[in-house]
């Protein structure tokens, strides 16, 4: 099977997925730096952005862009917080409501990923494994496609279509190592509009 220009064979055996879930049983915190391109279908163009990523179990999530716009979009395992700096603009949500569009939703709980994806196993090659997520139910997000290398997250690509995709590849990645929790907290800056009632 091809898909997205990616061999897919239809593989199901456990061995075949023991890269994935071996990294989803094991995983309590990953940070990294990351690289994400996105399309712009009305310039025709790709844009670039870059910032890190942190995450500990459960329901903590950091992610923040430095380029080229700022933004930072936080969960404190209650509520998500997206806080675009160029507007002066804070959004939350509870996390309840979010977690089914939220393509990195997946990471933050202990969750077998059979329970929410079909799961297709892809060629493994140079030593990065493949695999091509599913959901079950109707999300933002028609698929995810996950790279695993020697038991780390490396890469996902998240499709909307077959011709609008995502791309994130991780750098400087640190997985099972102790993080601040402090940077799970968000307190909406001084003289921004807030949008939405936060859980309390």
């Amino acid at each position: 099977m091809v898909i997205w220009g990616v061999s897919w064979p239809a593989l199901s055996a456990k061995a075949e997925l023991a890269d994935l879930t071996d990294f989803v049983n094991n995983l309590q915190t990953f940070s990294a730096s990351f690289e994400q391109i996105q399309p712009d279908e009305t310039l025709f163009q790709k844009n670039l952005s870059t910032g890190d990523f942190v995450m500990q179990r459960p329901g903590l999530l950091r992610w923040v862009y430095k380029t080229p716009e700022r933004q930072k979009i936080v969960s404190d395992g209650r509520n998500v917080w997206v806080y675009d700096e160029d507007l002066d603009q804070v959004t939350v949500q509870s996390l309840d409501r979010v977690e089914a569009d939220f393509p990195l939703s997946w990471l933050l709980y202990q969750q077998p990923l059979s329970e929410r994806f079909d799961i297709i196993v892809g060629e493994k090659k140079t030593g990065v494994s493949w695999y091509n997520l599913k959901p079950k139910q109707g999300t933002f997000f028609q698929s995810l496609e996950v790279a695993i290398s020697h038991g780390r997250l490396v890469q996902i690509w998240m499709y909307q279509n077959a011709d609008n995709v995502t791309k994130v590849t991780f750098n400087d990645i640190r997985q099972n190592q102790p993080v601040d929790l402090q940077q799970f907290e968000f307190t909406p800056p001084k003289g921004v509009d807030v949008i939405g009632q936060p859980l309390p």
